[in-house]
C-alpha cells in the first residue's frame, strides 16, 4: 500500500514538473496556472517535506514514494 501523500495534487504536479527540469514559468504554462501559484505550491511542497531546495524536495519525494522514477521519465 502506498504511503499517504502529504502534498496536495497541485503541489505534487508542480514538484513533478520542477523535478523534470521545468522553470516556474514553463510549469505555469503547462498547468495553465499563474507563475505565483507555481511558486506558492513549490514553497508549500518544500515546507511540508522539510526541505530547503527543490532538489532536496525531489529526493525526499522519491524516497517517500510520492514521486517515482517512472514519473521522472526514468526506468522503474
Amino acid at each position: 500500500m502506498a504511503p499517504a501523500c502529504p502534498l496536495s495534487r497541485r503541489e505534487r504536479e508542480c514538484l513533478l514538473w520542477a523535478a523534470r527540469g521545468k522553470t516556474y514559468a514553463e510549469t505555469a504554462s503547462i498547468l495553465g496556472i499563474a507563475f505565483s501559484t507555481v511558486k506558492t505550491n513549490l514553497d508549500h511542497s518544500r515546507y511540508k517535506l522539510n526541505c530547503v531546495s527543490l532538489k532536496q524536495a525531489t529526493a525526499v519525494a522519491v524516497a517517500q514514494g510520492i514521486l517515482t522514477c517512472a514519473d521522472l521519465g526514468g526506468r522503474t
